[in-house]
């Protein structure tokens, strides 16, 4: 028995939900006065001040895109107040009351400038003028290491990067920078001093700054936990935090090497922290930790002083209601028809006639993705045309997430007779499409008067080839069993469109995804028909593909490529660097292992290098017993034995899944791992297996 599912949307899922959980949270009240001073922004004498006021915000600014946890100022806020930037309302999930002067929230998303501060309670409104400033640009990830190098996207809204665009961190430029659009620009950090930086993209005399927008740290992540402060020399400094409150693991038991035999083995204080001292002790060293009701989790190979340490545990089964959920917003405008010279047109000339009876001109409307592992909201309905002589325009409604973005409407033929699903998927076929740049949507937020001209043609096709692709029907293996293709425009901080049917839904498993092209039997080349060219609304943009080896549709074992930063569609695009598929040896599939241990070999001829390895054990019930990091060139790992630590070991001769992911973070090595990078939308490359296996006495 196989195991089902998607399994990189699985991961990437979870660690979405750990990067919610991680993202800095509202803290107590100690915690925000420490806080309340730090950026001292724009505020007003609190002398003068009505009873209910606004004094000042702290940090007083922040990204375009918003999801700033600031601290807002002032007198007579109480549970249920009404918190707005720039006119546009924070999310009430996002809003926490400390008490009567302090709300914390996170900001909504924003254009870049200043922005007014609004808080509304009790029939009052008190306003900060300009108490807040947008920055134009946003840097992922916001920290690192002192020592520089680390890999970071800088994603703008309304920017012009180019080739000639320079990006420093506190006056030093980043090193080996590559303008992947007008919108991101990526490379490395040089070195720099511990704290926050200034970073700034200078563009033809234009300057972009975000103020305090990355931190240089000298330890692990505080945040993210993980791996840092250098190679170990004599002192390894370990906290075990659990992964959903981050607040440390009280009496955690921690362990550096085997359990049966090393001296350096003990239990964590009331905060989960443990530090081992040893002259002599260097790295590389594997570090186990768990506790009672959580699962072990060990750190194979490495060498780092400082690790942090995310324990897991089944959730608490929630009994009270459902909680509400987040509001969305709505985008309401018109298509229109014609080009520069003659907007306005009656007719849609850019798509053929239909083509048999049934046939008919059919628009959808949406909006992008956030990135290429999400999906926008699928459109309200469709707009069939019909030709009335005093029509020129043809009125949408979407549901949109708070946040940048664009509106995409695609429009084709749409034949019934050629839709068994009845969904509109199937039987539909793309001829053009057109884009609303730069639109900002806030929680429950309706926005109006959003006009899309449709005047890109699908008129271009793409070529891309495959190098040293993963082997396609192995001998004694399910597979991988066929080549796969997916298609983006990249545009930035407003996110992604799905080429060339954007939004739209699968109509059942068995059928790809709206924007998947399947390669022919034994071909490792594809060319993408019906692609838009990067002209008009799409000059400023690139494309983005996600490729690999799947099984059956999309299940695993897989092996996937994220390739990025493609202006020029004109020739051959040729991908390359897959991971070998991870091929578990000992245990097989639905097999016993020989030992404790788990072993496993990457199939070639893929021959890319991965950051990590990642193994997960986990019962039936889907609870996880076990997690194991490891570096790329570790295919054998021993179980950490804990029985005569009091601890239970994993059941024997009862079937259990292992899961086994490579990736590859770009920029990264393993010793500089964080649980953000268990995000893909930090990877290139990633390959998965995941089976039932059993385990002896």
């Amino acid at each position: 028995m196989r195991l089902p599912g998607h399994l990189s949307v699985v991961l990437v899922t979870a660690a979405t939900t750990l990067l919610a959980a991680c993202s800095s949270p509202p803290g107590d009240p100690a915690g925000a006065d420490a806080r309340a001073s730090i950026d001292g922004g724009n505020s007003a004498d609190p002398s003068s001040l009505p009873a209910f006021n606004v004094q000042f915000v702290d940090a007083d600014h922040g990204p375009f895109s918003g999801g700033t946890e600031v601290t807002v100022r002032g007198d007579g806020f109480g549970e249920g107040m009404d918190v707005l930037f720039g006119g546009r309302s924070v999310e009430p999930l996002d809003i926490e009351v400390i008490d009567s002067r302090r709300v914390i929230v996170f900001t909504p998303p924003g254009n870049p400038g200043p922005a007014d501060v609004e808080v509304r309670f009790a029939g009052e409104t008190a306003v900060l003028e300009d108490g807040y400033r947008y920055e134009a640009i946003a840097v992922d990830p916001p920290a690192g290491s002192v020592a520089g190098g680390t890999f970071v996207t800088i994603t703008g809204f309304g920017t012009n990067f180019d080739a000639t665009t320079i990006v420093t961190f506190d006056g030093i430029a980043m090193t080996g920078a590559i303008t992947v659009n007008e919108q991101t620009v990526v490379g490395y950090t040089p070195p720099g001093v511990a704290g926050t930086a200034n970073v700034k993209a200078i563009t033809a005399g234009v300057t972009h700054t975000a103020s305090r927008a990355y931190t240089y740290q000298a330890t692990a992540d505080p945040f993210f936990g993980g791996l840092g402060g250098g190679p170990i020399d004599g002192t390894v400094n370990v906290v075990v935090v659990d992964g959903a409150t981050r607040n440390g693991v009280d009496n955690a038991f921690v362990v550096i090497g085997d359990p049966a035999t090393s001296v350096h083995q003990g239990n964590a204080d009331g905060l989960g922290q443990i530090t081992f001292s040893e002259v002599g002790l260097v790295g590389p060293i594997t570090v186990t930790a768990t506790a009672e009701g959580y699962e072990v989790a060990s750190f194979v190979s490495f060498d780092a002083k400082d690790i942090t340490i995310f324990l897991r545990k089944p959730p608490e089964p929630n009994t009270g209601p459902i909680p509400p959920g987040r509001q969305i917003g709505k985008i309401y405008g018109h298509i229109i028809f014609g080009n520069t010279l003659s907007l306005g047109t009656t007719t849609w000339d850019i798509v053929p006639e239909p083509r048999t009876p049934t046939e008919v001109k059919r628009a959808y409307v949406t909006t992008t993705a956030p990135h290429m592992f999400s999906a926008p909201y699928a459109p309200i309905a469709p707009i069939d045309y019909q030709f009335d002589p005093n029509k020129t325009a043809w009125e949408f409604e979407v549901n949109a997430r708070p946040s940048a973005l664009a509106v995409v409407a695609v429009v084709g033929l749409y034949d019934p007779a050629r839709d068994p699903f009845g969904n509109g998927t199937a039987g539909f076929e793309p001829f053009a499409m057109g884009v609303a740049r730069g639109v900002l949507v806030g929680a429950g937020e309706d926005v109006v008067g959003v006009d899309i001209v449709v005047n890109i043609p699908l008129d271009t096709a793409i070529q891309v080839d495959l190098d040293k692709p993963p082997t396609l029907d192995s001998a004694g293996w399910p597979g991988p069993n066929n080549y796969k293709i997916r298609p983006f425009i990249d545009l930035g901080g407003e996110g992604v469109i799905q080429m060339n049917v954007n939004g739209l839904l699968r109509p059942d498993l068995s059928y790809p995804r709206p924007n998947e092209f399947t390669f022919g039997d034994g071909d490792e080349s594809i060319l993408l028909s019906k692609m838009a060219p990067l002209i008009g609304e799409l000059a400023d943009t690139s494309y983005s593909f996600q490729v690999g080896a799947w099984t059956n549709e999309g299940l695993q074992p897989f092996s996937v490529r994220i390739a990025r930063g493609f202006n020029n569609v004109s020739l051959p695009i040729q991908i390359g660097e897959f991971l070998g598929v991870p091929r578990p040896t000992d245990p097989v599939p639905l097999g016993t292992a020989t030992t404790r241990s788990l072993h496993f070999a990457p199939e070639g001829p893929s021959d890319g290098d991965a950051t990590f390895n990642l193994h997960y054990i986990s019962g039936t019930d889907g609870v996880r017993l076990l997690s194991m990091h490891t570096r790329d060139d570790i295919y054998d790992v021993d179980i950490p034995n804990l029985t005569a630590q009091g601890f239970g070991v994993l059941p024997a001769n009862i079937n259990l899944s292992w899961t086994l992911y490579r990736i590859r973070v770009p920029g990264v090595t393993f010793d500089q791992f964080t649980y953000r990078h268990l995000s893909a939308l930090y990877w290139d490359a990633y390959a998965a297996d995941a089976n039932f296996v059993q385990f002896p006495n």
